[in-house]
């Protein structure tokens, strides 16, 4: 199994990066998971998304999805036959909030011509040939799912967007590799109590990453100024292993 990333920002994002997306790829298998401002671009210098299983949301902040609108450009006259046009697959309950930004960029039926869209479950896997993606509920400020992916054998983790919670535990059980947001440089940037918090700091992404037995952790999803030495000194000291920062373009092989 290959991961690639092809954008790390969080919502503001690094200077000359993209937002969240990241390809994942085994035996032929190709899927998209989460599709930020800037990802598009990214991806098609690798591939045309024809040549995509399918685009995955984990939830609808525009910094984890705002790019469907980019990537329904890539087909400016085409309308594709229905079992032909790419799978988009969404969180529960995100329909309306489709159709409000369809209408907003051109007309209620803006994606129809080319997606398939559709919403998962929220706790069934989804198969796309050889990887399977289980969505795992997590913490963040509105509704969220990271994914367990697996293939021939291995496990990725990937924790979207989330605070401490069941669910990271969940992502982090066993990970050959954990793909970890690590968001926050200290607890007064999240969400101040009673409201819930949603997003980690390096150092809780590292002792998540240890409490689960991850064997390798990669932070994303973070400010980085230079070369992110301090996210991946805090993860580090709390995870005990590998903290290794996502580097945008780079592939791993899981």
């Amino acid at each position: 199994m290959r991961l690639t990333i092809l954008g790390r920002s969080p919502a503001s994002p690094n200077p000359g990066e993209a937002c969240a997306g990241y390809l994942v790829e085994s035996g032929g298998a190709r899927v998209l998971v989460d599709i930020g401002p800037g990802v598009v671009a990214q991806l098609v210098g690798r591939h045309h998304p024809d040549e995509l299983d399918a685009v995955v949301v984990s939830h609808m902040h525009a910094d984890h999805m705002l790019d469907l609108v980019t990537l329904r450009y890539v087909y400016p006259w085409r309308d594709i036959p229905k079992g032909e046009r790419l799978r988009v697959i969404l969180p529960p309950g995100s329909a309306d909030q489709m159709l409000d930004l369809a209408r907003g960029v051109g007309s209620a039926k803006h994606f129809e011509s080319c997606f398939r869209l559709s919403e998962h479950d929220g706790s069934s896997s989804l198969p796309f040939g050889a990887l399977s993606l289980r969505p795992v509920a997590t913490q963040h400020y509105i509704p969220c799912w990271g994914f367990r992916i697996e293939a021939d054998g291995r496990r990725l983790g990937y924790t979207a967007d989330t605070a401490p919670c069941d669910g990271l535990s969940d992502l982090a059980d066993g990970a050959d590799l954990l793909l970890s947001e690590a968001t926050l440089r200290s607890l007064d940037e999240d969400a101040a109590p009673p409201e819930p918090r949603g997003h980690l700091t390096p150092a809780e992404a590292g002792t998540a990453a240890r409490a689960g037995g991850s064997r390798r952790l990669l932070l994303t999803h973070l400010p980085v100024n230079g070369d992110g030495a301090w996210a991946q000194e805090l993860a580090s000291e709390a995870f005990g292993g590998e903290v290794e920062i996502a580097e945008p373009a780079r592939s791993y092989e899981i």
